[in-house]
C-alpha cells in the first residue's frame, strides 16, 4: 500500500507483512503475531506547511479510517516474547522479529537456539543486528503514544487506555501521527513489565518470565504458555476477547517450575501421583494411561513421601551423630596413640638406661674384681720371690766360705779355722710352693649372672606392669555347660569347675566333649584383646588355653595348635607348652594363678604367672575363627587334685 501527501511534501511508502503464528502441543508459546514493517518516508526541502495538513477533507480522513491498512494498532509493532513494543528489534534467519534482549534471554535458557516463534533450530546461535528502519518507527509509536496519553496531539479520541493505539497512516493522518482509540504510557524498564509501584519478587515469590532484567512477582501461571506473568504481561491473557489467539489459554495461581509440572502431552497440570510407576501424572493420564493403575492425589503421595523423608533424615541425623562420636573417638585414640607412644619411648629410655647403667656398673665391677685379683696375686708371688733371694744369698755367702776353705792346703790352719765355720742351714721345703696364674675362672660368667639376676629384677618390673595394662581387657568369660563333660561339675554362676567321679544325667550331644575332661566358655572370641584369669591354688593337674570352635571335641584329641587348641598343662609337677612338641616350662615355683591373654588379631596367646607377675609362654599363630577359653581340672588321685578351677573376677585399671 502506498499514500502520498498532496504537493509532494510527504511521501510515505509502508510495506506491510502480517504473519500471524498459532503453535501447538506444549511449546512456551503458542500463539503469537508477528508483523515485519518497513517504512520509508521521504520530506521534500521545502518545509512542511502545517496549514495545508491542517485543512485535510474529512472525507479522506474518514475513508482513511475506515481502510483496514489507514490504522496502525499497537499490537502490529509487539515483542511476542514480552508483549511490548519492539526495543531495539533484531530479525531471526527465518524472517521473524524480538526485541533483542527478550531474544537473547530465551537463547540464554533454552538448551539450543530454537526461533520461538516456528521452532526453527540453529545449529549455531545467529549474530544478532538491530533493525534501524524498524526500531525508529516503533520509537516514533512510542513518542505519539506518550503525546496522545498527554492529550498534546491532533487527532486524539481519548484517554489513556492500556491498549489499542493506533497509529494512522492514512493520507489525512500520515504526517500528524495521531492515535486512535486512546494513549498508552511507555512500557516498563529492562523489557517492559516493571509495575510503576515497583512490587517486585522477593525471595520465595514466583518471578514474571517475560521480565527482562529485575522480575516483577508474577500474578498468575499460564499453562499453554508454560510461563508466570506480572500483571503487565497478562493484559493480552485478560483481554482474549481482542487476541483471540489467547482465549483458549488456562491461567492459574503462580507456580514454580511450571513447566515441569505440566502434563507434556495433555497441557494439564500434574496434580495425581502414579504409584505403579512412580510418576506424577494428570487427570486426564489417570482417566486414559493409568487408569488400572494405583493413583492417588499429589498432596497425599507428598504427605506420605515426606512422613519417609522425615524419617530418613532421623535415621540420617541418628547415623551423623554416631558417625561423629566415633570420629571422634577415633581422633581421640589417635591422640592417646601418640601420647601413649611418646610415654613408652620415654619409658623405654628409662629401662635402657638404667640397663645400661647396670651394664656399666657390672663391667666396672668386673674391672675392679680382675685387677684387684691381679694385685693381690702380684704381692703374694713378689712376696715368695723376696723370700726365695734372701735364702739364696744366704747360701751363696755360705758357698763361698765353704769354696774358700776348701781350697786350704795346711792342714794345721783348716782344723783350726774348721772350729769357727757357721752351722749348717736348715733349708726351707719350696716344692710346694706355687704361684697360681688362673686368678680370673668364673669371674666374667658370675659377673654376668649378677647382671641377669638385675635384668631379671626389672624384667619382673617390667611384667608386673605389663600385667596391670593386661587387665584393661579383662573380658566376662562364662563356662558352657553344654560343652562340659559328662564327669565335670560347673557352679551355678558358670565360674567354677571341678571333676566328679559320679558321671551326670546330662544328654550326649555333639557339642559336648567326651571322654576328654574339658568344658569351654559360653562366648567365642573373634576379634580384639581378652583377658582372664584362673586360680589353680595348689592343684597337682590342670589346663588352661583356648580352642577353635570346630576343633574335634570326640574320642582322642590333638592337643596342639594343629588340632586346634592352644594350652598350658600342669602334670608330674611340671608345666609344659603344648605346642607340636612339648616345651618344658621353667619356673621358680607352681603358679597360684594363671593368666590367659588372647591378641586375636596380633596372633599371640600368652601366659602368665598373675602373682608372681611371671611371663610362662606365648604361642604365636594366624587364626581365622573364633576361639574359645578352654578348662580342665583333670583327674582326682587319691583325694588330690579336687580342688575346682576358679575363673577370677577381675577388675579393670
Amino acid at each position: 500500500m502506498s499514500a502520498g501527501r498532496v504537493k509532494g511534501f510527504w511521501c510515505v511508502c509502508v510495506c506491510v507483512c502480517v504473519c500471524v503464528c498459532v503453535g501447538g502441543g506444549g511449546g512456551r508459546y503458542q500463539s503469537f503475531r508477528c508483523t515485519c514493517w518497513l517504512i520509508i518516508h521521504c520530506r521534500a526541502v521545502t518545509p512542511l506547511n502545517p496549514h495545508t495538513l491542517r485543512h485535510t477533507s474529512r472525507e479522506e480522513d474518514m475513508s482513511a479510517a475506515r481502510s483496514p491498512a489507514g490504522l496502525l494498532s499497537e499490537d502490529q509493532f509487539m515483542c511476542s516474547i514480552c508483549l511490548e513494543v519492539f526495543v531495539e528489534p533484531v530479525s531471526t534467519p527465518c524472517g521473524h522479529s524480538f526485541c533483542k534482549a527478550c531474544l537473547q534471554g530465551y537463547w540464554d535458557h533454552s538448551k539450543k537456539s530454537l526461533c520461538p516463534m516456528c521452532k526453527k533450530s540453529y545449529s549455531k546461535r545467529p549474530e544478532l543486528s538491530v533493525n534501524r528502519v524498524l526500531a525508529e518507527i516503533s520509537t516514533q509509536f512510542l513518542g505519539l503514544n506518550v503525546g496522545g496519553a498527554g492529550g498534546g496531539g491532533d487527532g486524539v479520541d481519548g484517554g489513556a487506555g492500556s491498549r489499542g493505539s493506533t497509529l494512522n497512516l492514512s493520507s489525512g493522518a500520515g504526517a500528524s501521527g495521531s492515535l486512535r482509540d486512546g494513549g498508552s504510557p511507555s512500557r516498563g524498564g529492562g523489557g517492559g513489565g516493571a509495575d510503576t509501584n515497583g512490587d517486585f519478587a522477593r525471595e520465595g515469590e514466583v518471578p514474571c518470565d517475560a521480565c527482562i532484567g529485575r522480575k516483577v512477582k508474577a500474578l498468575k501461571s499460564c499453562l499453554n504458555c508454560a510461563g508466570s506473568f506480572c500483571e503487565t504481561h497478562l493484559r493480552h491473557h485478560k483481554k482474549s476477547f481482542q487476541v483471540k489467539s489467547m482465549s483458549s489459554h488456562r491461567l492459574v495461581d503462580p507456580t514454580f517450575h511450571l513447566e515441569e509440572k505440566i502434563c507434556k502431552k495433555h497441557q494439564r497440570l500434574t496434580e495425581l501421583y502414579c504409584r505403579t510407576d512412580n510418576a506424577c501424572i494428570c487427570p486426564t493420564c489417570a482417566d486414559t494411561v493409568h487408569k488400572a493403575h494405583e493413583v492417588v492425589s499429589a498432596d497425599r503421595e507428598f504427605k506420605k513421601q515426606m512422613a519417609n523423608l522425615s524419617k530418613r533424615r532421623s535415621e540420617v541425623k541418628h547415623l551423623i551423630k554416631e558417625r561423629t562420636k566415633k570420629l571422634e573417638d577415633i581422633k581421640q585414640s589417635i591422640r592417646v596413640i601418640k601420647a601413649n607412644a611418646q610415654k613408652e619411648l620415654e619409658e623405654s629410655w628409662q629401662v635402657y638406661a638404667e640397663l645400661q647403667r647396670l651394664v656399666e656398673q657390672s663391667q666396672a665391677e668386673l674391672v675392679e674384681l680382675i685387677a684387684s685379683r691381679q694385685r693381690e696375686a702380684e704381692r703374694h708371688a713378689q712376696e715368695l720371690a723376696r723370700g726365695l733371694e734372701n735364702e739364696l744369698s744366704v747360701l751363696r755367702r755360705s758357698s763361698s766360705e765353704l769354696e774358700a776353705f776348701a781350697h786350704t792346703q795346711d792342714r794345721i790352719v783348716f782344723l783350726q779355722s774348721a772350729a769357727g765355720l757357721p752351722p749348717p742351714l736348715e733349708p726351707l721345703d719350696w716344692s710346694a710352693v706355687s704361684v697360681s696364674t688362673d686368678l680370673y675362672l668364673g669371674t666374667v660368667r658370675s659377673s654376668v649372672g649378677g647382671l641377669v639376676d638385675k635384668f631379671q629384677v626389672e624384667l619382673q618390673r617390667l611384667y608386673g606392669k605389663e600385667l596391670r595394662k593386661l587387665q584393661n581387657y579383662a573380658s566376662e568369660v562364662i563356662l558352657d555347660p553344654g560343652t562340659a563333660q559328662k564327669s565335670l561339675v560347673l557352679s551355678e554362676d558358670g565360674r567354677q569347675v571341678r571333676y566328679d567321679e559320679r558321671k551326670s544325667s546330662q544328654t550326649e550331644s555333639s557339642r559336648r566333649f567326651n571322654p576328654a575332661l574339658f568344658v569351654l566358655a559360653r562366648e567365642g572370641l573373634a576379634s580384639g584383646r581378652h583377658y582372664w584369669e584362673v586360680e589353680v591354688g595348689r592343684k597337682t593337674a590342670w589346663t588352661l588355653g583356648v580352642a577353635r570352635g570346630s576343633a574335634r571335641r570326640k574320642g582322642d584329641i590333638n592337643l596342639s595348635p594343629e588340632g586346634g587348641f592352644w594350652c598350658l598343662w600342669l602334670k608330674n609337677g611340671e608345666i609344659k607348652a603344648l605346642a607340636s612338641s612339648r616345651v618344658p616350662l621353667t619356673a621358680a615355683s607352681q603358679p597360684a594363678k594363671v593368666g590367659v591373654f588372647l591378641d586375636y588379631d596380633g596372633g599371640q596367646v600368652s601366659f602368665y604367672d598373675a602373682k608372681s607377675r611371671l611371663h610362662l609362654y606365648t604361642f604365636v599363630d594366624t587364626f581365622s575363627e573364633s576361639l574359645y577359653p578352654i578348662f580342665s581340672p583333670c583327674l582326682v588321685h587319691d583325694g588330690k587334685n579336687a580342688a575346682p578351677l576358679v575363673i577370677s573376677q577381675i577388675k579393670p585399671n
